[in-house]
């Protein structure tokens, strides 16, 4: 829970019932909700960058071709980042699958956005992944997803939430039963108080779904070792160590594809 300092403003009446038209008593509670919202709309910077990562074995760099519904797996996540205004992408994967989707998807520009292709010519593990891609970020914070994911995850509920929770790195995450393939977390309220690497046995598992919202800060916490690092072990766990690291359960279709029966089942319930 965040601090809060209480604060009296005094506002003229046509701009608070401006504000007032904001209430509906869900997703805005009351009127100093609102109030609370506008500030941070104004001075929290926005999410336009997404880091797709697309390394590692053969199967989850191929993922990005895998067709779901006659569709490639990349164009449905580029038609998604830019239904929610993201519109500049930052795909690492391997130089010869790089040639590929440039044939493919070029440079964004017929698609209303910007791609830019960083090559991974030896496996550098997720966060040596994201480190490589540094001086494409701007200072403020970037989506990174799995190139191996097919999610109908609503990306603005996602990043309004690692706002609002003002922590350096928020994850995706969704109940799963006895799930030991996964990345797992142990949550207090929103926090992820510990983080655990696949293969724990946890009966109900909280698993990790490849989605991240990260502060420009995560990036100086990857180790500068050449062998290498990734997020899940070398990262995340510092953080929630820190309680710098928060959990956003969200509904809807989440599938890992890398394995041929796990995409049958996500083309035969994607929704178009």
């Amino acid at each position: 829970m965040r601090k809060r300092t209480r604060l009296t403003i005094t506002l003229p009446n046509e701009l608070l019932k401006r504000v007032d038209t904001l209430v509906d008593g869900s997703i805005i509670r009351n009127r100093s909700h609102a109030v609370e919202h506008l500030l941070g709309e104004a001075l929290t910077q926005s999410v336009s960058q997404a880091v797709i990562l697309a390394g590692g074995k053969p199967a989850k760099r191929r993922s990005l071709l895998s067709l779901v519904q006659g569709k490639h797996l990349l164009q449905i996540t580029l038609d998604q980042l830019r239904k929610y205004d993201i519109t500049d992408c930052i795909i690492c994967t391997d130089p010869d699958l790089i040639a590929e989707l440039q044939k493919r998807f070029g440079d964004g520009s017929n698609l209303g956005m910007q791609i830019t292709y960083v090559p991974e010519v030896e496996p550098q593990g997720t966060a040596g992944a994201l480190r490589n891609c540094t001086k494409y970020l701007r200072p403020a914070p970037f989506l990174v997803m799995h190139g191996d994911v097919l999610t109908s995850i609503n990306l603005q509920e996602f990043i309004e939430f690692h706002k609002n929770e003002q922590k350096k790195a928020t994850i995706g995450v969704k109940p799963r039963q006895a799930e030991r393939s996964f990345g797992q977390v142990f949550l207090q309220g929103n926090s992820i108080i510990q983080f655990l690497d696949r293969g724990a046995d946890q009966g109900i598992s909280i698993v990790n779904t490849g989605l991240y919202v990260l502060d420009p800060s995560v990036l100086d916490l990857i180790p500068k070792q050449k062998t290498p690092v990734n997020l899940e072990t070398d990262v995340f766990p510092k953080l929630a160590k820190e309680g710098e690291l928060s959990a956003f359960i969200f509904q809807g279709l989440w599938y890992d594809i890398t394995s041929p029966h796990l995409l049958e089942e996500a083309s035969r319930r994607w929704l178009q």
